[in-house]
């Protein structure tokens, strides 16, 4: 069990990394490179479904299911696909993208035992984008 919890807090840290680098290089007006960041950390977590063109149940589901993220990785995932969103070239595919951010977060939110500041934050800046 001890391996198992080093490899998970090894791993979401380096997750972390890589979501740190997605918000500067977005800050910094260098699309292209967080681009190549969110696809990395995709790689990192083996996701090689465009999440795109998944619904949220869909998406979801693969998370959970097929790639059995726990809920600390499920939350990197929701903040990656806000930074998705941030950066889409259209407002559908920005409301899409909102949206399963903020639909994974409440998951989150309503299974995790800890209260987040951050997490709440991104949850109200979503709803207010989405209504």
């Amino acid at each position: 069990m001890g391996v198992e919890k080093d490899y998970l807090m090894r791993q979401l840290m380096m997750l972390f990394e890589v979501i740190q680098k997605i918000l500067r290089h977005r800050r910094k007006g260098e699309d292209e490179e967080a681009e190549k960041q969110i696809q990395f950390f995709y790689e990192y977590l083996k996701i090689d479904e465009n999440v795109e063109k998944l619904s949220v149940e869909a998406l979801i589901d693969l998370l959970e299911k097929d790639k059995k993220l726990v809920n600390e990785q499920l939350e990197m995932v929701a903040f990656v696909l806000k930074e998705q969103g941030e950066l889409a070239d259209s407002d559908d595919k920005r409301l899409d993208f909102f949206r399963k951010s903020y639909f994974i977060l409440q998951k989150v939110e309503r299974e995790s035992i800890s209260f987040s500041m951050d997490r709440q934050m991104k949850l109200a800046e979503l709803s207010a984008y989405l209504n």
